[in-house]
């Protein structure tokens, strides 16, 4: 199994006859058809090797430091210094270990209870996973939603309720625009562009996609704004999505790229307010925003 997430390809091997993996319909966009043995020998950056090692015992006598933790999940790291990624709560509970490359690593856990039943492993902490493997290239998980339309990328942040995921539904019903995702985004710079990225992180199918386009504008949701389009400051615009977005502060080595990333931002676009209504059409007024 081949899990491809913003130019990411986590690959997951399975327990022959033991565990037989199942997916979300949404993850199921994501999986790539490929040879697995083939990616064995040949693991690069973009490439997260995951064996499944079942059994009873756990990692937990060589945790050494707990980088961060929440009502969800931990992480850590053991001695070797491998990041530890687990589910407290989760039934089996699981340990994904990974290097410090993010190229391989072991998902430990006593699954012979499910034998031919499916289960995903990293059920909702592969989010998490790939948060700080992206850090790494000092790209990031925005708490946004986005839309491909014409082959570029249009992202949208803003509180809760806000409308992020209305917004995109809405186009997406009325004209067809190509719905990245419609509560999280990738942001990456590749090559010297910048790009955004759908997720699998969905509970609508047709509400995510794996395309990955140049990044052609950001807007900020604001219902109670003068103007439906207003330009937002740069230095406003950075702040803002810092706020919003998804990247381990925990790891201070991965920090200056990501701030560097962001600063790349500045001199590659346009940020904008934009005052949404449900049952208004505002697609033109996001293509023409900047063009006047």
């Amino acid at each position: 199994m081949i899990l491809k997430v913003a130019d990411l390809s986590l690959i997951i091997a399975p327990i022959d006859d033991i565990l037989s993996l199942e997916y979300s319909p949404c993850h199921e966009k994501f999986l790539v058809e490929a040879n697995v043995l083939q990616h064995y020998g040949n693991l690069t950056e973009k490439s997260l090797l995951l064996q499944i090692e079942d059994t009873p015992e756990s990692p937990r006598s060589h945790l050494n430091k707990l980088l961060c933790e929440n009502e969800i999940w931990q992480l850590w790291l053991d001695k070797e210094e491998n990041f530890v990624f687990t589910q407290p709560k989760q039934s089996p509970q699981r340990w994904i270990l990974i290097d410090p490359d993010f190229q391989h690593g072991k998902i430990v856990g006593n699954f012979s209870g499910f034998n031919q039943m499916g289960i995903y492993p990293l059920q909702y902490i592969d989010i998490v996973i790939f948060s700080n493997w992206l850090a790494n290239f000092g790209d990031m998980i925005l708490h946004a939603s986005g839309f491909a339309y014409q082959g570029e990328g249009y992202c949208f942040l803003g509180n809760s309720g806000a409308g992020k995921s209305t917004l995109v539904r809405d186009l997406s019903e009325n004209h067809g625009v190509t719905v990245l995702g419609e509560d999280q985004v990738i942001l990456r710079k590749m090559d010297d562009q910048i790009l955004l990225f759908g997720t699998p992180w969905h509970e609508t199918l047709d509400m995510c996609s794996p395309l990955g386009v140049p990044l052609k504008k950001i807007f900020f949701l604001d219902r109670d704004a003068p103007q439906v389009v207003a330009p937002v400051r740069d230095f406003d615009a950075v702040v803002q999505i810092m706020q919003t977005a998804f990247y381990p502060i925990y790891r201070a080595e991965v920090l200056e790229n990501i701030l560097a990333n962001l600063s790349s931002l500045t001199g590659a676009m346009s940020f904008y307010s934009l005052a949404y209504k449900r049952g208004t059409d505002v697609l033109q007024a996001i293509l023409d925003a900047g063009t006047s």
